[in-house]
């Protein structure tokens, strides 16, 4: 029996879980549409004033955002570099050799922040009796452990760069700074010109180098270059890599280089391929090779003279990588083993490779596992303000109301050059969907190891409000999908901020994080089934199947492969029952052969599948039904994740620290649900670019629109436990005398916002909806703790020489379509290049 009680205010449902309940919900709109209240205030966030993106004295321009781009902007040459591309020289790895196998490694001494050389923007700009420089790095804690050399002017042949940098570039003119100091040398014979006047503005990370024309004197077209490196102040010369890194030198040189270059980074690299994690490919062989010569820009100091502005340089159109600053910033450069909320040993990360267990930052059990999943209270892989996603704009002319976007979250330590293929990659068969044409934002999430959780999953939604600042996007078509892990954080994102999408796309993705591949099957199966961790200790709550029902208003579509290796079948085949068991709108593709196989099943070119289901409906908006299960142990608040709200419902809260679902059908609308159609089957086949025939089971069901229905001023409400909602009645299209028809399973507290009503209700059945299983599996291992806490053993594995194998082309799984390789370049961004 329902017991009621009416009052003007709300009441506290168990204590702090429900404060929600007592914050008054949106008031009802007089005039004109409510305010788009869908997902986490990230979306709607106004951009960051980033320091390192601010102008102080001279400086003028606007920053460009796109990376490995020029333009002439309001008297300064601005070039944008880009973030965590100073990994020196070596190698062409790829995933996942590049998790363990690094170029360059920098000291170990915390105030490198293994990152203190990473060059993000550098301009130019003439002034009355000298030329002024801009460096801004990405990290700086210590302006003296940084070195900087210019490269003005040009010359017949390179010539060695000074202060034992290992290099050679073309040059009249080099200046070198460190700290505060400097010098310019003649190129040719090395002697000492002046003294560059050097200013640094450490807040902003920032190094303002003025060469005075009595040293160089450039007039009109003049070849500038620049590269980052290591000072070492007491030997005044520049630190050279040496096989392994120590506390003070850094590592990486490549075993048989008795004179490897100094150099980390370099500026001006506007040919490098994108399908390189950093878009380092060309800077790698480079460096590696001690000769920067392919690396500079003409600046042309008559335009600067002018004041002509001039973007030509910045692509209109095709892939583009974007930096962007996000609110987030716990420390700078890349995560230290010493840093708070680290990965347990036996996890992988993609910045650290393997963890050990003698870092201090490390905590728990031995645990084996891609990544972790880092919470409020952790150090992300890739921690700094500064961070990027890649784009593929359409050449199409944006529709009406602006492109549709596909949000793409990658596999573990996987990065958006992983998906840049040739012309049937992910990027280029949504951005040609006929009359449709799509933007894909593939988002780097800090490290892509972190499961989508705290600023990981934050980043998602900053790059999205990012790309909706820069480009014509619809915001009412923006899909999310995700391969692997990222296809858990594609789901857990979805599922938790249902209103943000208008599909799921989930390519092989888990159901529990976090994971590891093959023995998954059996270590995340006895978590759930048994209740147990044994191999992989799992994140309470972290169960998707569970969270479902909040997908009632988002078809979605999934891949999964029959014989797959590296996520069994019995993993994802529990959401497909769960589908074809509910009323859902889905399709499910059971992929069989090769293309079943986990790291060829998203990179086959099997596109069509998907860019045919997306279609062009919007996402709903204020549906007649909603369901929700509120999982309280997913909210990560302190970077701004807290999934309490879905549609016109709000103020959601569980009576404790379990999930519960709410369920809210309102009659005002004048519609009620269409009864669901039985699933589909059918078998069929389809091409791809590594494996050319691939047959496929498809499941699927489609949802009628809602059936018309007498309006009535009734919200049927049904709880299973759920302790408290806010319902905005105007968007659910009642008033605020609506009747309340409520089924619960314990204490309710329903408000009507803008209406002075609460009222409280009482029972012990929700009328339907089982209350959601909280996934928290025991851990019989933890006493164990980590037995390697202490020894005298490196924190990762990954800080080893580098073998002579820089010429090799890259080795990358699936390779890129035959002949393709695309880079930016001839007014033709998109279309690859042999």
């Amino acid at each position: 029996m329902i017991r009621r009680k009416r009052t003007g205010i709300a009441v506290l449902v168990s204590g702090a879980l429900a404060a929600g309940a007592l914050v008054a919900g949106p008031a009802l709109a007089a005039d004109g549409p409510a305010p788009d209240t869908a997902g986490p205030d990230l979306l709607r966030a106004p951009a960051v004033d980033a320091p390192q993106l601010q102008n102080t004295g001279i400086w003028h321009a606007d920053p460009i955002g796109v990376c490995m781009t020029s333009a002439y902007r309001h008297g300064e040459y601005v070039h944008q570099g880009c973030v965590y591309d100073d990994e020196g020289g070596g190698t062409q790895w790829r995933w996942p050799d590049d998790t363990l196998l690094r170029a360059y490694t920098y000291p170990e001494d915390p105030a490198y922040r293994r990152n203190a050389a990473d060059i993000v923007e550098l301009r130019v700009k003439p002034e009355g009796d000298a030329t002024a420089f801009r460096f801004t790095m990405n990290t700086m804690t210590d302006p003296g452990l940084l070195g900087l050399t210019l490269a003005l002017g040009d010359s017949d042949t390179p010539r060695a760069a000074p202060h034992g940098a290992n290099t050679v570039m073309p040059a009249d003119r080099f200046v070198t700074v460190h700290g505060t100091e400097g010098d310019v040398v003649d190129a040719a014979t090395g002697e000492e010109l002046a003294a560059p006047e050097v200013a640094v503005d450490a807040e902003r990370r920032q190094v303002e180098v003025r060469v005075p024309h009595s040293a160089w004197d450039p007039a009109g077209p003049e070849r500038v270059a620049a590269a980052a490196g290591l000072w070492d102040e007491a030997g005044e010369a520049y630190l050279v890599p040496q096989l392994t890194a120590d506390e003070t030198h850094p590592g990486g040189a490549i075993a048989g280089d008795p004179t490897p270059s100094a150099f980390f980074d370099s500026a001006f690299r506007f040919d490098e391929p994108f399908e390189a994690p950093y878009r380092d490919n060309d800077q790698k062989r480079a460096i590696a090779a001690g000769d920067l010569s392919p690396f500079s820009a003409e600046v042309d100091f008559g335009k600067l003279a002018d004041g002509v502005d001039d973007e030509s340089g910045v692509p209109t159109s095709g892939y583009q990588t974007r930096i962007f600053a996000s609110h987030f910033e716990k420390a700078q450069g890349r995560r230290l083993p010493s840093d708070p909320g680290g990965p347990p040993p036996g996890s992988g990360t993609q910045q650290g490779g393997i963890q050990t267990g003698t870092g201090e930052g490390s905590e728990g059990r031995p645990s084996l596992a891609f990544g972790w999943p880092c919470r409020d209270d952790c150090v992300p892989d890739l921690p700094g303000r500064l961070q990027r996603y890649t784009v593929f704009v359409p050449e199409a002319p944006a529709p009406e109301h602006g492109y549709a976007s596909l949000v793409w979250t990658n596999g573990y330590a996987l990065r958006p050059g992983d998906d840049v293929a040739g012309d049937r990659d992910l990027y280029r068969q949504f951005a040609e969907r006929p009359g449709n044409p799509t933007m894909v934002i593939d988002v780097d999430a800090r490290g892509q190891d972190e499961w989508g959780y705290g600023e990981s999953g934050a980043a998602v939604f900053e790059a999205i409000a990012d790309a909706r600042r820069h480009y014509d996007l619809d915001t009412e078509r923006t899909a999310m999908g995700g391969f692997s892990s990222g296809a858990y954080m594609a789901n857990k994102l979805s599922l938790t901020f249902p209103d943000v999408f208008n599909r799921a796309f989930i390519c092989d993705g888990l159901n529990v994080a976090p994971s590891f591949p093959g023995l998954n099957g059996v270590a995340d199966q006895v978590g759930d089934t048994a209740g147990a961790d044994t191999l992989t200790v799992h994140e309470p709550g972290s169960k998707l199947s569970v969270l479902l029902p909040s997908r009632r208003n988002q078809p979605v579509m999934e891949w999964a492969g029959v014989n797959d290796d590296f996520i069994p079948y019995n993993i994802t085949r529990e959401r497909a029952d769960a589908y074809a068991a509910g009323d859902y709108d889905y399709e499910f593709y059971s992929w069989v052969g090769l293309a079943a196989e986990h790291l060829v099943m998203c990179k086959n070119g099997m596109w069509d599948k998907a860019t045919g289901w997306m279609g062009d409906a919007p996402r709903a908006v204020d549906p007649h039904h909603v369901t929700f299960v509120r999982n309280p142990l997913m909210d990560d608040p302190e970077s701004g994740l807290v999934a309490d709200k879905a549609y016109w419902l709000s103020d959601i809260a569980t009576r404790g620290p379990e999930l519960g679902t709410i369920d809210v059908v309102s009659r005002g609308k004048g519609v009620t649900d269409a009864a669901p159609p039985a699933p589909g089957r059918e078998l069929g086949v389809g091409d791809g670019t590594f494996s050319p025939v691939n047959p496929y089971l498809r499941e699927f069901r489609h949802l009628d629109p809602a059936a018309e229905a007498p309006a009535e001023d009734v919200l049927d409400v049904r709880s299973a436990g759920v302790g408290a909602v806010t319902v905005d009645p105007g968007r659910a299209g009642v008033d605020c005398d609506a009747d309340l028809n409520v089924a619960t399973d314990g204490p309710l507290t329903v408000t009507l916002a803008g209406c002075d009503r609460t009222e409280s209700f009482d029972g012990t059945d929700s009328g339907g909806p089982a209350r959601p299983e909280t996934y928290a599996p025991a851990d019989p291992l933890a006493p164990v703790g980590n037995p390697a806490a202490g020894a005298p053993l490196p924190a990762e594995v990954g800080n080893a020489p580098q073998l002579p194998l820089q010429d090799l082309p890259p080795l990358r799984f699936p390779p890129n379509q035959p002949g393709q390789d695309p880079r930016p370049g001839d007014g033709a961004q998109e279309e690859p290049r042999a």
